[in-house]
């Protein structure tokens, strides 16, 4: 089989992205990988997100545009994209991000050669709201590496390449909005699928400190559901089933909301160390850092950061 020949179906969820839209799209139909099909769903944005992808559709066929009637959030949305999909591989795409053009075929090329792998990500640079790349995060490939380091961060950035027999067996996304990844990742692992990252590789800009992302969304909810998915997985190791339910959910993340404000404050003040520190600010760093310890929350992550980071440096010894 040539390397164009398989189909990709590239997902892309948004959701008031009027600003970025156009050139995250862009980067999509750019590709040099040129057998895709570009499944847009926009969950009823508010601001000229739609009219924008209304023009960008009516020159590229290969554009497949929904409208969600209501706000659905993430999860459904994705999983509604998946049924209107045809590929062999299913790759994901967000309307405020930037694909490098050779993204697609290069995780294509992946998955052919390596018949063992199901799933295969990159590493990522962190962009801010006018494009200066103010970041990068490596996500390694080493196999044991990643089972080592599951509980401390998620091993695949979202943005993956995966085969559609995968979806097929684990029914797409559950609802367990912000780390709906990491537990498809988890729950991949528990069925014997195998994932792992192109390490060198760059191939995506993520776009943080939008208004309206996860950070400012969902913020102490995102921690603890984190914690709940994570618990699940180790049911499922020791029983073959886990305890998953909405109901169980709301249980487990509720917090007051005074707690969920302070946290957000701690978040936005982390993003304000990232940017001092990809900057030089060193005095601003250690500033914004002592500020978003206010958290216990915001600590215990931070706490599993360094964790994880020395389990990396050992690893590279």
């Amino acid at each position: 089989m040539s390397l164009q020949k398989g189909l990709v179906s590239v997902i892309i969820p948004l959701y008031n992205v009027e600003r970025y839209v156009e050139e995250a799209i862009k980067s999509i139909q750019n590709q040099s990988y040129k057998n895709i099909e570009i499944i847009v769903i926009d969950d009823a944005s508010t601001d000229n997100t739609y009219q924008i992808l209304k023009r960008i559709a009516e020159r590229d066929n290969r554009i497949k545009l929904y409208k969600n009637q209501r706000n659905l959030k993430i999860v459904k949305t994705l999983n509604y994209a998946l049924t209107l999909a045809n590929g062999e591989y299913i790759a994901r795409m967000d309307g405020d991000d930037i694909s490098q053009l050779d993204r697609i075929e290069r995780k294509v090329r992946f998955l052919m050669e390596n018949k063992e792998f199901d799933l295969v990500g990159c590493s990522v640079k962190a962009i801010d709201i006018e494009g200066n790349i103010i970041g990068k995060t490596v996500y390694y490939s080493n196999s044991d590496l990643l089972l080592r380091t599951l509980k401390y961060s998620t091993p695949v950035a979202h943005i993956w390449l995966a085969r559609r027999n995968v979806y097929n067996k684990l029914n797409g996304y559950r609802e367990l909005p912000g780390v709906e990844d990491y537990d498809f990742l988890l729950r991949m692992v528990t069925s014997g699928f195998r994932f792992t990252n192109l390490e060198d590789y760059f191939g995506y800009c993520v776009r943080i400190g939008r208004k309206g992302n996860t950070i400012d969304s969902l913020g102490i909810k995102q921690r603890k559901v984190h914690r709940y998915v994570y618990k699940l997985y180790k049911e499922r190791l020791k029983k073959n089933i886990d305890s998953y339910s909405i109901e169980n959910l709301k249980k487990f993340i509720k917090t007051a909301p005074f707690l969920e404000k302070i946290h957000l404050f701690s978040s936005k003040n982390l993003y304000k160390a990232i940017k001092a520190k990809n900057e030089k600010k060193y005095f601003n760093l250690i500033f914004y850092l002592v500020l978003s310890l206010c958290s216990i929350y915001q600590i215990n992550y931070l706490f599993d950061r360094i964790i994880y980071r020395m389990i990396i440096m050992k690893h590279k010894k």
